[in-house]
């Protein structure tokens, strides 16, 4: 080809055709720079779309730390309501002596529990240090998702950590405290067994209850700070696939933003529910009526002031919550549609469905 335009130019010149020569040099000039500038511009969409590429493939990844961030919560809210039932029955003074022999002094029902574990719920960022690490290539449209992702690992996750020393510490100055005040600590521990001293602790000192109360606290700050959290990463996993467009999966199970999947999924939920148990009716009403509006679950009390919806805190389990509360409820369906609201320091309320359901609201 080269070799063609060559002899194209050479006979030009030989039959003096000076003037046809220059307009074919500015032609072969002007094929030159389009040809340059095809070249220029496939080489840049190549490279958008291997910035594109990396930019979904770090879209996917703090997907995947989102869908973490719920796994890891099912830990929190069970260690939260199991510390619950136990703060509420050593609270309430029920157990006696040959009860708290019963129990294991280790393990997830002892009342060391209660008192010396301690919680901690990390955020998972390696997804978006990733997008940090590549701003120069992110455009503009990812600005609102990388202010509500800067939010949530910069405020949210200091408030997690925060969270998480102050129930270490709790736990810790605890331990140090028994250590130094209690002559059966070392030696219970040890064996294994309760001694009468540790019974009697237990029972009667208020250090231990004082303890309890401090360690549920802590979690319980955890519990109302997640369930803030949670209702923003089911925004941001949505806000991601919206960006994916064509490239996002369909969604999993756990990223459901209505109380329950299909209207028939809500009938094992609504119904009547009357107050079976508690130290105190920290709802203030005799009864609980559950209803159904489109797939999320609402709830009205005796002063009939509609509050909702309930956001699903969990895929399979039926636990939920209001936004920015620490309060779990939790259907118990196997114990006859019983309705158990664990709600931390302010204890534990049972309610008992009586009724088949309401209608539709």
């Amino acid at each position: 080809m080269i070799k063609f335009f060559r002899h194209i130019r050479q006979n030009l010149l030989s039959e003096g055709k000076t003037g046809k020569y220059l307009k074919y040099a500015i032609g072969e000039i002007v094929l030159v720079v389009i040809g340059i500038l095809i070249a220029l511009w496939i080489n840049t969409k190549n490279q958008e779309y291997a910035q594109q590429q990396k930019i979904d493939a770090i879209l996917v990844k703090i997907q995947n730390d989102l869908l973490t961030d719920i796994h890891n919560s099912e830990w929190l809210i069970e260690n939260y309501m199991r510390k619950d039932s136990i703060y509420d029955k050593m609270m309430s003074d029920s157990l006696t002596a040959e009860d708290i022999r019963a129990i294991p002094m280790r393990g997830g029902f002892s009342p060391n529990f209660v008192t010396t574990w301690w919680m901690t719920y990390y955020i998972q960022s390696s997804g978006y240090e990733q997008l940090k690490a590549n701003l120069d290539m992110v455009p503009d449209k990812y600005d609102e998702l990388i202010r509500i992702l800067d939010f949530n690992h910069i405020n949210r996750k200091a408030t997690f950590n925060a969270y998480n020393k102050n129930s270490e510490d709790i736990a810790r100055q605890y331990k140090y405290y028994l250590n130094d005040n209690q002559p059966w600590y070392a030696i219970d521990e040890y064996n294994s067994e309760y001694s009468d001293a540790h019974i009697d602790y237990i029972l009667n000192h208020p250090k231990f209850k004082n303890q309890m109360n401090a360690m549920l606290g802590s979690v319980w700050t955890m519990v109302w700070e997640y369930t803030a959290y949670h209702k923003e990463i089911l925004q941001i996993y949505l806000m991601i696939n919206e960006l994916l467009g064509d490239k996002a999966k369909p969604l999993p199970k756990e990223i459901r933003t209505t109380s329950v999947a299909t209207k028939t999924d809500a009938e094992q939920f609504i119904g009547l529910y009357t107050y079976g148990y508690g130290q105190k009716n920290i709802i203030n009403s005799n009864s609980i009526e559950v209803f159904v509006k489109d797939k999320d679950l609402y709830y009205k009390t005796d002063d009939t002031i509609t509050r909702g919806p309930l956001l699903s805190m969990h895929a399979e389990k039926p636990w939920f919550s209001m936004r920015r509360s620490p309060a779990i409820w939790c259907f118990k369906c196997e114990q006859k549609n019983t309705l158990k609201i664990f709600h931390g320091e302010r204890g534990i309320t049972e309610w008992v469905k009586v009724d088949t359901k309401p209608e539709e609201q």
